[in-house]
């Protein structure tokens, strides 16, 4: 028996963030990374779109590279405090990695790092939030998958948690977002997709659905990612 998860809801193209006034919502906790978001325009424009509706709009910013259990910890605390009925990962994966952890702990105070390492053992999620998952970046496509990456720094481990309840409720992919990304992250992110696609279409636990995605994920990566790394806004 197959079955196929995703996001409950995609919005993908230009100008699809406005999908945010169809939300209804009081409270959002914005996790992102270092800078980026902010130098290009994305989080002003969430915050400004949310404020509009009403919305107090809270910002949880440095998440690393790798994020890591001490980045989660201290992102659950914030929204302890906060208390969010919406949470959104805003950037690339680490800060939509780190966003899902953080919502774990959100939830589940008491519930152990060790026990959301286990896979397919997370209590049931949206007792206090829903989530959001705007990309800014090319690359895994965590923003319509059940996983999340952390790090142990104290042991250098990578721990994937696995579980369905982490699967954002809905994601936003926005093609002007991604419009001022270096040519450095164009090119670093799009090799991820393609990676992420080829493991995909050899995966053990592949079936038709995921082929036909992976295939053509595939084939559209090789014919647009040189273009768009030369800067052609339509690829």
């Amino acid at each position: 028996m197959v079955k196929l998860y995703g996001a409950g809801t995609l919005y993908h193209g230009p100008k699809s963030i406005e999908s945010l006034k169809t939300i209804t919502g009081k409270r959002a906790v914005i996790v992102t990374g270092h800078s980026s978001t902010r130098e290009n325009g994305s989080l002003q424009r969430v915050c400004d779109m949310l404020q509009e509706k009403g919305w107090v709009c809270d910002v949880f910013s440095g998440v690393e590279s790798d994020p890591s259990i001490d980045t989660v910890r201290k992102g659950a605390a914030f929204m302890q405090e906060k208390q969010p009925d919406w949470i959104i990962g805003l950037g690339g994966t680490s800060s939509i990695d780190a966003a899902k952890a953080m919502w774990i702990f959100y939830e589940h105070p008491d519930f152990t790092f060790e026990e959301a390492a286990k896979p397919f053992n997370l209590p049931e999620m949206r007792n206090k939030a829903h989530f959001i998952a705007i990309s800014t970046t090319s690359g895994t496509a965590t923003e319509v998958t059940s996983f999340s990456v952390i790090t142990d720094n104290e042991t250098g481990i990578k721990y994937p948690i696995a579980d369905y309840n982490i699967t954002p409720d809905v994601a936003i992919l926005d093609t002007t977002l991604v419009e001022k990304m270096p040519q450095k992250l164009v090119a670093n992110t799009g090799m991820d997709a393609l990676t992420h696609a080829l493991e995909a279409y050899v995966s053990t636990v592949a079936n038709p659905f995921t082929d036909a995605l992976a295939m053509r994920s595939i084939e559209m990566i090789v014919k647009n990612l040189v273009k768009s790394y030369n800067g052609d806004m339509e690829a």
